[in-house]
């Protein structure tokens, strides 16, 4: 008996866990966005507006941060190399979604939205971003 209660805790605490990362992953990559609009080409803002629409699903606040300190940074480099670190950044943070968002997809509560399909574009056409 203690054992099925245990066993059954630890997969609400796996359930819990995989939901904590994939919000997690969502937020930052959004955040990374956010930062980011303005040194690469396209807009990763409008790309990842299903993230938007995920949290209105669950009636929670949109999650709308710039790390202003890092956008302060990068925007006192030249174009390419401004480019260069946002494509890194935001190529990281959409590989840490991707991850998350198949995990919460195979356990996700039933009641809860599925993960947001988000078609990345790349960033800069070569992998130094040499088009800015």
């Amino acid at each position: 008996m203690t054992l099925a209660i245990s066993l059954g805790a630890s997969a609400a605490y796996a359930e819990t866990n995989t939901v904590e990362d994939f919000v997690r992953a969502m937020v930052e990559l959004k955040r990374a966005g956010a930062t980011c609009e303005t040194f690469v080409q396209g807009s990763p803002l409008t790309v990842m507006s299903g993230i938007d629409a995920y949290f209105l699903a669950l009636k929670q606040p949109v999650p709308n941060s710039i790390d202003q300190r890092a956008k302060d940074s990068i925007g006192k480099l030249i174009k390419q190399h401004a480019a260069y670190i946002c494509s890194t950044k935001l190529v990281k943070a959409q590989n840490n979604y991707i991850r998350a968002a198949a995990t919460y997809m195979e356990s996700k509560p039933a009641e809860w939205p599925d993960a947001p399909w988000i078609d990345f574009p790349q960033w800069c056409q070569d992998p130094a971003c040499a088009e800015y």
